[in-house]
């Protein structure tokens, strides 16, 4: 697996310096109305984009990857595939391969209520990760879950079409697209 650059990648760079800490100071209005919600400090830092930010996708899974693998397989242009996995840490949804992919179909990060596998080259990928933790084990391959629908992860209910901002400090959930 090669994670060199894609040109999807080069087609719109996000959040290249917005910082998550300065989005809750500037907005605490939306804080205060739950418009902006912040999820709860339970995820690892993976894949070489340290900071990342789009519009959500979200999906709802078990121990079973397939769905993953199709929306990862699209065009992500710049958005955000926020899987929830119920937090299973029995086997991974997303691997080298899928990051691959990610990467280079324009996702902008993958968050993961969940594991992964393949840390090394998932971390040699231009793309934003974020998971619980590793596991070697693969998935199911099942077909089984629900794509666009509310999910429920670190404490935030988190819709399709929202919006994700991520940095080193944290994971921010917005109703709408933040001014940066």
């Amino acid at each position: 697996m090669n994670c060199a650059r894609s040109p999807f990648n080069e087609m719109k760079t996000y959040m290249a310096a917005f910082a998550t800490a300065e989005a809750c100071d500037s907005n605490t209005a939306l804080l205060a109305s739950g418009e902006l919600r912040a999820l709860e400090p339970i995820f690892k830092i993976y894949g070489q984009r340290r900071s990342f930010s789009g519009p959500i996708v979200t999906l709802k899974v078990f121990e079973d990857n397939v769905l993953v693998r199709q929306l990862l397989e699209t065009r992500g242009e710049g958005r955000v595939l926020v899987i929830d996995g119920g937090g299973s840490k029995r086997c991974a949804l997303v691997g080298g391969n899928l990051a691959q992919s990610a990467q280079n179909m324009g996702w902008s990060g993958i968050v993961v209520n969940g594991c992964i596998r393949d840390v090394d080259e998932i971390n040699a990928c231009d793309i934003g990760v974020r998971a619980l933790g590793s596991n070697p084990l693969k998935s199911n391959k099942k077909a089984i879950g629900e794509k666009h629908v509310p999910i429920s992860i670190a404490g935030t209910l988190i819709r399709d079409g929202e919006w994700l901002y991520a940095d080193s400090d944290g994971i921010l959930i917005s109703k709408m697209e933040l001014s940066i």
